[in-house]
């Protein structure tokens, strides 16, 4: 999996923190990438001190919290952290679009009971 992400040697931070915000990668192949000896020489830091809680966590976080890779944090914590994010922001973005689509459907529902009412 690290040649994914290696280029003459290098690193690509920013692939790997996309690969992880776009939830392509999971926390266990997370642990395995970080593994590595050349991802680990890559790694600034040891952790990421600027965790928000999850009240805060929103698309426009997470797309912040990816941006930090380049300017903060490369490492298996903040990796781990961006992961949890993007997972939360992934599944609070399903549960709108199912709460939208009960929401259509009862409105059709009700329409078709008034409607078979008025005909009646």
């Amino acid at each position: 999996m690290v040649e994914r992400y290696t280029r003459n040697g290098v690193v690509d931070r920013a692939a790997i923190a996309k690969d992880v915000k776009m939830c392509k990668l999971t926390a266990a192949e997370i642990q395995d990438l970080c593994e590595n000896k050349i991802v680990q020489d890559a790694f600034i830091g040891n952790s990421y001190a600027n965790k928000q809680p999850k009240e805060k966590w929103n698309k426009n976080y997470l797309e912040r919290l990816y941006y930090a890779v380049a300017a903060e944090s490369f490492n298996l914590d903040y990796l781990l952290y961006l992961n949890e994010v993007a997972n939360f922001v992934a599944k609070a973005k399903f549960k709108k679009v199912v709460i939208a689509g009960v929401i259509i459907v009862l409105v059709i529902i009700a329409g078709v009971v008034v409607f078979s009412y008025i005909l009646a």
